[in-house]
């Protein structure tokens, strides 16, 4: 005996922060037996991706294609290169044309036989033999399975060396709203159903003039007793043009009736946004090194439920509270160094150092350092201390309240009397200060997404951002570079020269 229940779903893939997980359900009880609600949810790319590793599926290799392109996007003979992802990044080197071209990236997941390797192992899911174009390898189950997911760009190496490629996909989920109304349900199939031909990466959208027909075989559920039954990745458009199709699935078990349920229209309709970091581009005919990273998270992915106790590490936002909290809205600051380090700071009786983190929201505006060799500051014993900014930082502030023309230190002054660093001092929490030099450097090479887009914010050219430690040469900052994100070697910043302070906090247990 087969039950058929009939519902339709709408489901609107929007561009930045949209979510999408919307039903209208028709279902119904007959002869005693339970029905309950299917529901399927749609993720889709951020646009400001926090770089992470590709993520790892069990079975399966991870690699990355780079295919040179003209500038009409046709593939370059002869350079297509592919590196298997171990971490965040790949990096890819090779001689640069002497024609103009673009790079334009794909990132999938192969199984590598005993006697293949990374570059002749065969497509799985999808099909990259015509780069730019991507097609598809398989037309079914393949598509239901973590090894589905793919990342894709395109750089132009005359302006850019590294770029973060992103997800040209929409994630469909399929599963029960209640798991309990499916008790005894274990397996799911899904009938031929349409979904987009394929995708152009040069050009950044969906052929949705071809199709491809996929299917799911019956096959185990991902998790029965959660209500997790399978998900699927397709290519969305990104021109806002409607692709519409309909899918059937079966969902079935031992002792039950199979239940089956249409979904009459499922509409994509989305935009994929690429994230990219640019710095100079080599010459033609001189070797290239081009990086890439991956961002792993959907737009609409709920964040993961936050210990506000848990222990702190390194990329943590935490609130005016010194609590760890789930996202940049909700934060003050990013944890950059855990606690531990040497530091002589005056805490408060019984307070034991948890981490460190920088501003987010709190620097100061660029100002000239101004004649700080006139406060006559101590050289700062930064091999014994190297975490004692907050020490550092009071003793400039000790020495700049009894200089006799202290307007004449403009960079000190916007910062210890500009009302955006006022004190935030709590039980969990130091005051805002200048970091020490090792401070400074822990936090510029943080790889928190936004942290380095405050730190660019900040600024309008490469100038200091400003340490708190002094050397017998004056006070120690460190450039950073807007074009990349990268920050410099230490330097003494000269009296007349510019800087910005990034303020960091102590967090205490």
């Amino acid at each position: 005996m087969k039950k058929s229940f009939l519902y339709s779903m709408m489901a609107m893939f929007a561009m930045s922060f949209a979510s999408c997980s919307q039903e209208e359900i028709v279902s119904t009880e007959a002869n005693g037996l339970v029905s309950g609600p299917v529901t399927v949810s749609v993720n889709i790319p951020q646009n400001n991706p926090i770089s992470r590793a590709m993520p790892e599926v069990d079975g399966f290799t991870r690699r990355c294609i780079m295919q040179l392109v003209d500038g009409e996007g046709a593939a370059i003979a002869d350079q297509k290169y592919v590196q298997e992802v171990t971490g965040d990044n790949v990096t890819f080197s090779f001689t640069a044309p002497e024609e103009a071209y673009q790079c334009v990236f794909w990132a999938d997941y192969v199984q590598v036989g005993a006697e293949e390797t990374i570059e002749t192992a065969p497509d799985w899911v999808y099909n990259t033999t015509a780069l730019p174009a991507i097609t598809y390898q398989s037309n079914r189950d393949r598509h239901f399975t973590d090894a589905a997911d793919a990342f894709c760009g395109v750089l132009d190496p005359s302006s850019s060396t590294s770029t973060t490629l992103t997800r040209p996909l929409t994630r469909i989920d399929l599963g029960a709203e209640d798991p309990a109304e499916f008790e005894g349900y274990t397996t799911i199939a899904v009938g031929r159903f349409n979904i987009p031909g394929g995708y152009d990466i040069f050009t950044g959208t969906t052929n949705t003039t071809t199709v491809q027909e996929i299917r799911l075989d019956a096959r185990a559920m991902n998790d029965a007793e959660a209500g997790e039954w399978a998900s699927l990745f397709v290519f969305a458009p990104v021109d806002q043009t409607e692709f519409a199709t309909s899918m059937t699935l079966t969902v079935s078990g031992d002792g039950v009736d199979d239940y089956t349920a249409t979904i009459e229209s499922l509409t994509l309709d989305a935009n994929m946004i690429v994230d990219m970091g640019f710095t100079p581009g080599g010459q033609p005919g001189g070797e290239m090194d081009v990086t890439v990273s991956f961002g792993d998270e959907f737009e609409n992915q709920p964040a993961e439920p936050v210990d506000p106790n848990a222990p702190l590490a390194v990329g943590d936002y935490i609130n005016a509270n010194g609590e760890k909290v789930a996202t940049a809205e909700e934060a003050i600051a990013v944890v950059f160094a855990l606690g531990g380090q040497n530091d002589n700071s005056t805490y408060a009786e019984g307070k034991t150092v948890e981490a460190y983190a920088m501003s987010l929201n709190k620097a100061t505006n660029r100002n000239i350092v101004g004649t700080y060799t006139d406060l006559g500051l101590a050289v700062t014993d930064d091999a014994a201390n190297a975490y004692a900014g907050l020490a550092f930082s009071t003793a400039i502030e000790t020495a700049l309240g009894t200089a006799s023309d202290a307007t004449a230190y403009q960079m000190f002054n916007s910062f210890f009397n500009n009302s955006l660093v006022e004190a935030t001092a709590s039980e969990n929490l130091s005051e805002w200060y200048i970091p020490s030099l090792a401070q400074l450097q822990a936090a510029l090479a943080t790889t928190n997404a936004d942290l380095i887009a405050a730190l660019k914010a900040a600024y309008t050219g490469n100038y200091y951002c400003a340490s708190s430690t002094v050397t017998a040469e004056g006070l120690q900052g460190i450039i950073y570079n807007i074009t990349d994100g990268t920050s410099g070697s230490p330097e003494t910043i000269g009296t007349s020269a510019s800087a910005v302070v990034f303020p960091v906090v102590t967090i205490f247990e």
